[in-house]
């Protein structure tokens, strides 16, 4: 008997071990119940969270990499997207448009906390999962500091999880761009009308500058008070009593503010623009800002899907023939034409 191998086993095998150590000892989950969201939305988020566990239990993970693996974490999960639909998306360019890391505050042209840095940093190394050999990534960002921040940790977060996980960088493998300022995808913009002094400043920048007249204005009680500056004073007074601004400037028309479907034709412009000019099999992220994320994902899905949370993205697959895409946010896609393939006489 000495000589034979054994034909049964008695311990459990070291997958089926962690499995039963996660039961018994299972990890603190975020409390879903009280976000109001839909169910299948929750259940996905749940699952997320348990795949989580499971790889932070796996030594050496992801155990392989391949590009079914990476589109299965990347991917929104609770999106199914029909065959004929995934035949058409081959030869598709994939952008992501990331709203900003936690920022220090609303009121300036603020930077980043630590926590935002580490949101960027760890949005990057999750994107870096799906990425196959051949692929450029190009990252963008709006011309704010916020915005500068969370792409630079993006594209550390996506090198330093290329270095993980074993993904060549350069020589024939993934090329992984510097982030470059892209004004196509700036923040939406207020038209300051000061005598000899016209200019666009960005919406928080705008703030800075409103509240500072705001101070003269209250001293000195002379003149009266610009059209831009009482849209302003009214955008964040909402947000002072704890209300939505965006909410004000997607449904009431503003003189003085960019308009939201501005944006909108602005943001697929560069989208065209940097697919046209770049090389093929790219992948663009785009760090920009809460706003124009929420109007772009309106004017698809018909209403207002709400605020993205930090580093929370908008994904959008553009065909190759530059004049359809799939927009996806929070588990809904939606197949939308490219507005700037065709110009109406009163946008001109």
């Amino acid at each position: 008997m000495s000589g034979r191998s054994p034909i049964t086993r008695d311990d459990a095998p070291a997958y089926l071990a962690k499995y039963e150590n996660r039961q018994a000892n299972p990890a603190d989950a975020p409390d879903y119940e009280n976000l109001n969201l839909p169910p299948y939305l929750v259940r996905a988020r749940v699952r997320s969270e348990e795949r989580a566990r499971f790889d932070a239990l796996t030594e050496d993970a992801p155990p392989h990499r391949s590009q079914s693996w990476g589109l299965e974490t990347v991917a929104p999960r609770e999106l199914d997207i029909p065959d004929p639909y995934r035949r058409r998306l081959q030869g598709s360019t994939d952008i992501r448009l990331i709203r900003h890391g936690q920022t220090q505050g609303y009121v300036s042209d603020a930077a980043l906390t630590d926590t935002g840095r580490w949101q960027a940093h760890h949005k990057g190394a999750d994107f870096a999962k799906g990425l196959v050999e051949g692929t450029t990534v190009t990252i963008l960002h709006a011309p704010t500091p916020r915005a500068h921040e969370t792409a630079v940790g993006v594209h550390e977060g996506v090198l330093q999880a290329a270095a993980r996980y074993g993904i060549r960088v350069g020589g024939g493998g993934v090329v992984v761009n510097e982030p470059v300022v892209a004004a196509e995808f700036d923040n939406f913009q207020v038209y300051v009308n000061e005598p000899g002094n016209e200019r666009e400043l960005d919406v928080t920048e705008a703030f800075r500058h409103m509240a500072t007249l705001r101070n003269l204005h209250e001293a000195s009680g002379a003149g009266e008070r610009p059209g831009w500056f009482v849209e302003v004073d009214r955008f964040y007074k909402i947000q002072a009593a704890g209300g939505d601004p965006i909410t004000q400037w997607l449904n009431i028309p503003l003189l003085y503010v960019e308009p939201p479907v501005h944006v909108i034709r602005r943001f697929w412009k560069g989208i065209t623009k940097y697919i046209t000019e770049g090389p093929p099999n790219q992948r663009i992220l785009v760090c920009t800002h809460s706003g124009p994320i929420r109007a772009m994902a309106a004017s698809a899905v018909g209403h207002d899907p709400g605020e993205p949370n930090n580093v929370e993205d908008v994904r959008i697959r553009v065909f190759k023939e530059l004049d359809r895409a799939i927009m996806t946010y929070r588990g809904r896609g939606v197949e939308v034409e490219i507005p700037t393939s065709i110009t109406p006489s009163w946008y001109a």
